[in-house]
Order: C-alpha cells, then structure tokens, then sequence
C-alpha cells in the first residue's frame, strides 16, 4: 500500500488525539495522586493527634487556620512518620525544646500527650528537670510549674517521689565518676590544665551538673544525654557543645539516628537555621554511613 501525505495527517492527527488524552488521563493521575497524599497526611496527622491527645483535630495555633493545619500535618504526620522513636519519647523530646525555648504554654500539651503516649509523670518531670543545667532556671521554673498544673488536671498524684541519689558529701565524686564514664580521661586533663580563676566552674560542672542531675534515678544516663543534646541544640549558638553531646551520646550507646530524630522532632519549634546547625554537629562527629 502506498503510502500517502494523506496518511501521513491522518497519523499525525491520531497521535495528537492520544497524547492529548495521555495528558489529560496524567494530569488525572498526578491531582487524583496530590489528593491522595494530602488526604494521607491529613489522615495520618488526625491519628495521631487523637493518640495522643483524645483529639483528632487538636488546635495548636487558635486565631490563624492556615499555619494552623500547616503545623498539625507537619508535626503529626511529616515529623512523626520520620522519627524512628516511639511516640513517649517523642513527647519527652518536645517538652526538652519547649522548656529551652522558653514556652510554658505548650508544656500541658505535650505533658497530656506523653502521658497518654505511655511516659510516667516522673520521666516527665525528669525531662524538664534535667533542662536546668543546660538552659537555666529562669526557662525550667515555669515549664515545671505548667507541668505541675497540667498533672494536676490529669489527676497525677503528687508529690512524685524523689529521685536524687547524691548528698552534700558525695556530689561531686559521683558527679565526676559519671562524667568520666561519658567522655573519658579528657575530664582530668581538663581540670589539671584549667586556671585557678575557673577551676570553681569546673568543680560546678562535675558536682552540679553532673552530680546534681545525672545521678538522679526517672532516666538513666542514655535518655539524659539525648535530652541534654536536644536542650542545647534547641538554644542555638552552642555548637561546641552540641558536638560535645554528639560525642557524648555515641560514648553512651545512643546512635546517628537517634540524633537526626531528636533535631527532626526539634524541627518545627526550633526552625530550620538551628536545625541545620545541630545536623553539622553531627556530621562533624560521625558522618553518615561512618557509624
């Protein structure tokens, strides 16, 4: 059969109806696609809220709908499928960032949201209680006294029991002892080579910070470096010692991944600049795929 320009349009005319029809049927698929995830992520953000919070659609910002929803998928469905760690720890994490940023007004929230995830009050309580020596007194107080509030409508007994192990006398030995079982002799050569105008803030470190709260029973030492890291990278502008605890979590048995969740559950209350800057952290001390 000859083959004619006649058949040539008429070929041309039907690969045009087609593609035209391919286009329509994948611009179908790619919306029937885009409605399929939000509706995912609308689903799964619903869950976890009502997990967490008896409320699927628990409110986070009350006068702006938009960032609103922007928030609670993010959070609750983004963050939360990305994170390896079970949804207490989760929770506990988010109280160690609202108490570094300073936002007791949150702390209920999120203590009603690991409480019903499984966290016991005295972990809790542990969580925000450890933050005192990494972002100070003046950011604990008021995240423990909504914390306190937020027990008292939920019907927590209290007082919680103590959890201090240490006295006046021993402070500071079992202070340093823990210390030096995280990061290692360099303890003593920093002590042995510090002036004699500071050798009191180091005194403070290993009795303080170490004896006062390290020591203390609720967490053991792995959750307290986890909490200690995700305090300080929440700060911002503590790079040195965010790859200090980097260090320090490695040495404890803590893993990379377990480092990369807590600054993704830090995310969306710390903001991206500080985020990127505790992942530098971390890469600076153990790379990814070097673990």
């Amino acid at each position: 059969m000859t083959y004619t320009y006649k058949h040539f349009f008429q070929s041309c005319k039907i690969a045009a109806v087609g593609t035209v029809m391919m286009t329509v049927l994948s611009f179908g698929a790619l919306l029937g696609g885009n409605q399929a995830m939000a509706s995912n992520r609308d689903n799964a953000a619903c869950a976890t809220m009502k997990q967490l919070y008896n409320n699927s659609n628990q409110t986070i910002l009350q006068n702006d709908k938009e960032l609103n929803s922007i928030l609670q998928k993010f959070i609750y469905a983004d963050v939360n499928q990305q994170v390896k760690m079970p949804l207490a720890q989760q929770e506990l994490l988010t109280l160690a960032v609202l108490t570094a940023n300073n936002t007791p007004e949150d702390i209920p929230l999120h203590v009603r949201g690991a409480l019903n995830a499984g966290a016991a009050p005295v972990q809790i309580r542990e969580t925000i209680f450890h933050c005192a020596a990494y972002v100070g007194m003046s950011r604990t107080k008021p995240a423990l006294e909504a914390m306190y509030d937020a027990f008292k409508k939920a019907d927590i007994k209290l007082p919680l029991p103590d959890c201090a192990t240490v006295n006046d006398e021993n402070r500071h030995a079992k202070g340093l002892a823990v210390q030096k079982s995280i990061f290692g002799a360099a303890i003593d050569q920093m002590n042995a080579s510090a002036p004699a105008d500071q050798k009191h803030i180091n005194t403070n470190l290993s009795a303080n910070c170490f004896g006062d709260y390290y020591t203390r029973d609720g967490l053991n030492v792995q959750e307290r470096e986890l909490v200690t890291f995700t305090a300080i990278i929440s700060l911002g502008c503590c790079d040195p010692q965010a790859k200090a605890h980097v260090n320090g979590n490695l040495l404890v048995g803590n893993t990379r991944q377990q480092l990369i969740d807590a600054i993704t559950i830090a995310l969306p209350y710390i903001g991206y600049p500080r985020t990127l800057n505790a992942l530098a952290a971390i890469n600076a001390v153990i790379p990814a795929g070097k673990e």
